[in-house]
């Protein structure tokens, strides 16, 4: 199947949540083309999780505070986070906030900010907080995104990228709408495609969370770093599932282990005082004690009323008022994967160390380390965003060169015309080199100019196209249910070697069997094809009763592929992180 690009942009931002929109919004202020596409369409993934109120965010006091806050996550860490990074992240982040607030976000402040429970999940001070309430969000984004003439590629996933001379090129979508490949040439590209935690069958994660953007970038010539790091958080089962649970309300709490015994009145005070379970605090009891109390969960009721602290009772009424749950009612928890402390290695700019490729937000790594301050993810994807969507608009503004035609635009389409771009900045795209399109790219190779995948593309200056093999795997939707399974057994709280060596083989297996040159051609499968809803869940695309067409067969074998080289990376992780320093490390550490 050839894919021919149809459009060219200057930038092009993969993800909808935080980081994504921050990446294109000053992309486009630095004076670039830019389309933003996502999975599932803008203002989505983790940001914009509709299973909690909102998100945290902290920041420095002032500037007496930085040092300290560099100091504390880098202990925090464990020696995992890259010290340079964290010390830039700090100090990048009153600037990120004000500029957020510049666009009309308004910024949730408490009213009785001194209270212990401000304290950050894993801090030992309390710090500048401020609150990230969806709806204003989405009106603030939406305005830059709007202004800065910003094209949307809703419902489109990333599967492929397209290298030339070493430099990210171009990128190959999947349209769920119009169940069909589309190819866009670029001058550079932003991920910003969230974590990991879609790998697992029980995510507190948005759908299109779907841990393919890992693999793409690794297949690049990326590095991937911390991995092993995955939150694990405790979340409702009964009466409501997919939502978050308010830590701080433990200390309010009475809970009871698998056969009935009381939770100790001392682990649940400590467990309070972070989020995600850590193996190296006081409250770990607990989270074993909810593992094992399997699929139903853990019981647990909350004496939450008027006189509890602020923090607790903002987050109680969200959860009456907006799922119709009383925080007082008798309910079930469970331990869910939440979101990702590492993931691809980037610079202070968002560099990924590959000409032209930049990552922001939670798919990357490097500024956290083994534990993540609570209210630091939704400031890295502030900080980042902003800074990787303004280093791509130079690198690809630079690389078609300054001119006026860089940012012409088709009347008709709406997209940037290729052949305006090229002519307006004096390029000669006949005399340009074709890269060499024989074979697929291993990662030794994929430096040079190609990149490993289920595709082959050839390119010139300002267009690229790909070959995509048209056979798929007619059971792709099993394969994601086994990998999940997998996961959630071996590589959530409870780990050891045994296990973790078992994952990897199961996933190896996996890898095998999807990768036979035994497929049935897609053009075959008719109505004998696996369901949509099994095929699109995969990346959180809405079920139908329908069979897929052969585009959406192709493209969630090529989904598939990439999930399991993540998880493959994310299990070897946790090996390695196991037989060189042991439980030392928190939650991912193995027990």
């Amino acid at each position: 199947m050839h894919i021919e690009s149809e459009s060219s942009f200057d930038v092009v931002v993969v993800g909808g949540g935080i980081a994504g929109c921050c990446a294109a919004i000053e992309a486009a202020r630095a004076g670039a083309s830019v389309c933003l596409a996502s999975a599932s369409g803008v203002f989505s993934g983790s940001s914009f999780y509709p299973g909690t109120w909102g998100l945290g965010l902290i920041g420095p006091h002032d500037a007496a505070d930085i040092d300290d806050m560099v100091e504390t996550i880098l202990h925090v860490g464990r020696g995992a986070a890259t010290a340079a990074l964290v010390d830039s992240f700090v100090r990048g982040i009153p600037e990120a906030i004000a500029a957020l607030e510049a666009m009309g976000v308004s910024l949730k402040r408490p009213a009785n900010p001194d209270e212990p429970q401000y304290i950050p999940c894993f801090d030992h001070s309390l710090r500048m907080w401020r609150g990230l309430e969806r709806d204003s969000m989405e009106r603030g984004f939406g305005r830059a995104l709007c202004e800065g003439g910003v094209v949307r590629f809703d419902g489109c996933e990333l599967l492929d990228i397209a290298m030339d001379g070493g430099c990210a090129h171009g990128a190959l979508f999947f349209d769920r709408s119009a169940k069909r490949f589309r190819a866009v040439s670029c001058g550079a590209i932003v991920l910003a495609g969230g974590g990991v935690a879609g790998l697992y069958k029980r995510s507190l994660s948005a759908s299109g969370n779907s841990a393919t953007v890992q693999a793409i970038a690794a297949r690049c010539g990326a590095r991937l770093v911390n991995l092993e790091f995955m939150q694990v958080m405790p979340g409702l089962v009964a009466p409501r599932r997919n939502i978050v649970f308010n830590e701080k309300a433990f200390r309010f709490a009475r809970a009871w282990d698998a056969s009935g015994e009381p939770i100790a009145r001392d682990v649940l005070e400590a467990r309070s005082e972070h989020g995600p379970f850590s193996c190296e605090r006081a409250g770990a009891p607990l989270d074993f004690a909810m593992e094992a109390c399997g699929d139903e969960g853990m019981e647990i009721a909350c004496d939450v009323g008027d006189g509890s602290p602020e923090f607790v009772r903002a987050f109680s009424g969200w959860l009456e008022r907006e799922c119709g749950v009383s925080a007082s009612a008798p309910a079930r928890i469970a331990p869910y994967a939440h979101a990702s402390n590492g993931g691809i290695a980037i610079d202070e700019h968002g560099s990924c160390g590959v000409p032209g490729l930049f990552a922001a937000g939670e798919c990357t790594g490097g500024m956290h380390g083994a534990d993540r301050i609570g209210g630091l993810a939704s400031a890295n994807a502030l900080v980042f965003g902003r800074r990787a969507g303004v280093a791509a608009a130079k690198f690809a503004r630079g690389f078609v060169g300054e001119c006026a035609g860089a940012n012409a635009r088709s009347e008709t389409s709406g997209f940037a015309s290729v052949d305006t771009l090229a002519s307006g900045c004096g390029l000669d795209v006949g005399s340009c080199r074709d890269s060499d399109a024989e074979g697929i790219a291993t990662k030794s190779d994929s430096r040079n100019g190609r990149c490993a995948g289920d595709s082959r593309f050839r390119s010139r200056c300002g267009s690229v196209s790909f070959e995509v093999e048209e056979r798929a795997y007619p059971a792709s939707g099993a394969a994601l249910r086994e990998l999940r399974e997998t996961m959630s057994t071996h590589c959530m709280i409870s780990r050891d070697a045994d296990g973790l060596k078992a994952a990897a083989n199961a996933i190896s297996a996996l890898q095998e069997r999807v990768g036979e040159a035994a497929y049935a051609p897609a053009a075959s499968f008719g109505s004998e094809s696996e369901p949509a809803s099994e095929l699109m869940s995969v990346s959180g695309f809405a079920p139908s009763s329908s069979p897929c067409s052969d585009a959406a067969s192709i493209a969630a074998t090529m989904r598939i592929r990439l999930q399991l080289e993540t998880a493959s990376a994310t299990v070897a992780a946790m090996l390695a992180r196991k037989e060189s320093c042991g439980s030392h490390y928190r939650s991912d550490a193995v027990q």
